[in-house]
């Protein structure tokens, strides 16, 4: 009877052990890697040095919630098929982009669309330059 209660003992602490040590080994989300960069990198890229209000906030994650089942579903289809994208589906892509990106600018203010715009630019140049390095 002793030797189980010291083994019941002995794996309940091996498992409270295991939880611990998994608990510690997760890494702490970084500073603005909250509410605003879950939606993908594109979106953190383009909102980058633009300070924005609640309501913004609210709003962004709103326009988020309405793009993420569509793009959810088109890259769903792509991994199924192992390859990348072909053409439409490339291009549904860029259009669903196109089109979040222009709901979330609709709703900043000028100074704010400025850098908006800027980071726009940065974000196609980098993608261009990644196109063009895998070609």
């Amino acid at each position: 009877m002793k030797v189980i209660r010291i083994a019941t003992l002995a794996v309940a602490l091996c498992a409270g052990m295991t939880s611990v040590a998994v608990a510690q080994g997760q890494p702490e989300p970084k500073q603005g890697q909250g509410e605003m960069r879950r939606g993908g990198g594109m979106g953190g890229m383009l909102l980058k040095d633009i300070t924005l209000t609640d309501a913004q906030k609210e709003k962004i994650k709103t326009i988020r919630e309405n793009y993420v089942p569509k793009q959810l579903e088109l890259r769903k289809a792509v991994q199924a098929t192992g390859a990348p994208p072909d053409e439409p589906t490339r291009a549904k892509m860029m259009e669903l982009q196109t089109q979040q990106s222009a709901e979330i600018r609709a709703i900043l203010t000028p100074d704010q669309k400025k850098t908006f715009d800027h980071n726009l630019h940065e974000m196609k140049e980098r993608m261009d330059e990644r196109r063009k390095g895998s070609s």
